[in-house]
């Protein structure tokens, strides 16, 4: 037998402690940060972004998050794990569930809570596991389904999977490990999103389900609240490497929104918190009114960056923003034309594009270039073509396209 320590977080040196008792897996220590639950990043066009910007903001929620998930787990009682299902979280889940956005504390709290159910997927003495042939099918015909229907919305196809919290079954714990083999050597794909979704509902829901009796089930709801919570944040900052397209916090904020419906009433924080969450996924991915009447009415351009490393969706939600910027009537509170003032929004963008880009992954620096090259096609084209559908002088609109023109191919040759 194995026992693991997950929920004691380890003492630092610089708190006096002379070791760490345990094979703790607290990774991703707390700090403490400001709870603020309103979106507070802005665009000034005299001083460029503000150092208060959404990225800063961002990181500052997911810190309250995860000091909150700490609290609610250092009191639950330390579990006893087989050795082969030890063995199968250290080599195979936990690395697995990292490798789409979860903070390793959490996950591993998620199989401790619910060791006994859990490990009713085993023993498993041997490389050669047996999985559920029904499951094994469903899989492969919605895989092909779901490629043959490639950019249907449709959901039909995959909503048998085991996944929703009232139809689980406790002896469903060994679909878990189909659901990570087919996720290893799924490319990028509609059907890879839909596995990612199934797999983070799942673990979910069936540590909620059963989880063992002696966990408090009031520290457990909270533990599971704003471990999803935290791991929104983090992925709305900065989504794992290889998935961006996959846009893993919108699963994280479904599950969460769908939390009372599995266990009692939501507090007043949590329900602050959802309100939150969906406030800044909103501004992330430019869903909101880009162009919000304030004293200092000017539009928001800092938050591009962070929507630039969701991928596909992203880079498109970024050009179809400044489209809209370009050929927005509204005026500012000084009088002037929003459309107007974009060349200059766009150069300070740009400038901190140039400084931030180095240090960005090898998909957000391709993202920026396609934002960069649909950009220009767009004002090239579009722009010129609807001028006097924004602007009561074309003139002064075809100038600004110009400028902008200009800006977004000297911000092409600087890539290069």
């Amino acid at each position: 037998m194995a026992t693991i320590y997950p929920f004691r977080q380890p003492a630092t040196p610089l708190q006096g402690a002379n070791a760490i008792h345990g094979p703790s897996r607290f990774l991703d220590q707390p700090f403490s940060a400001p709870h603020n639950s309103a979106p507070n990043h802005t665009f000034n066009l005299m001083g460029g972004f503000r150092c208060q910007g959404l990225e800063t903001r961002l990181r500052q929620c997911e810190a309250a998050a995860r000091e909150k998930f700490f609290q609610a787990v250092e009191a639950l009682p330390d579990m006893e794990l087989e050795g082969w299902f030890s063995r199968q979280l250290e080599n195979k889940i936990i690395p697995a569930l990292t490798r789409i956005g979860f903070d390793e504390s959490f996950a591993r709290m998620l199989f401790q809570t619910a060791a006994s159910s859990w490990q009713r997927m085993g023993p498993l003495t041997n490389k050669c596991i047996r999985f559920d042939p029904d499951l094994i099918r469903n899989l492969n015909a919605i895989r092909e389904e779901v490629v043959s229907k490639a950019g249907s919305k449709s959901d039909t196809p995959w909503i048998i999977l085991p996944r929703v919290y009232y139809y689980l079954k406790e002896d469903q714990s060994a679909y878990l490990l189909c659901y990570l083999k087919y996720l290893a050597s799924e490319p990028a794909s509609e059907f890879r999103r839909i596995l990612t979704r199934v797999i983070i509902e799942f673990v979910g829901n069936y540590a909620l389900k059963y989880r063992s009796s002696t966990v408090s089930g009031c520290r457990m709801d909270s533990a599971l609240f704003y471990g999803y919570a935290a791991m929104f944040w983090k992925n709305l900052k900065n989504p794992p490497p290889g998935f961006e397209d996959d846009l893993i916090f919108n699963h994280c904020l479904r599950w969460i929104k769908l939390f009372h419906c599995r266990c009692t009433d939501l507090n007043a924080d949590m329900t602050q918190n959802i309100r939150q969450m969906e406030a800044y996924r909103q501004k992330v991915m430019l869903l909101e009114d880009p162009f919000p009447s304030t004293d200092n009415d000017e539009p928001d351009l800092g938050r591009l960056f962070v929507t630039l490393r969701h991928g596909g969706p992203g880079t498109e939600a970024a050009i179809d923003f400044m489209g809209n910027w370009l050929h927005s009537s509204r005026k500012d509170s000084a009088g002037r034309s929003l459309s107007a003032l974009l060349p200059a929004a766009l150069n300070k963008l740009f400038h901190t594009i140039k400084i931030k880009l180095p240090i960005e992954s090898p998909e957000v620096q391709k993202s920026v270039r396609k934002f960069l090259l649909g950009l220009r096609d767009n004002f090239a084209s579009d722009g010129i073509d609807k001028s006097g559908l924004s602007i009561k002088s074309p003139e002064q609109f075809r100038f600004v396209v110009r400028r902008v023109l200009g800006l977004v191919d000297g911000m092409t040759a600087s890539l290069a």
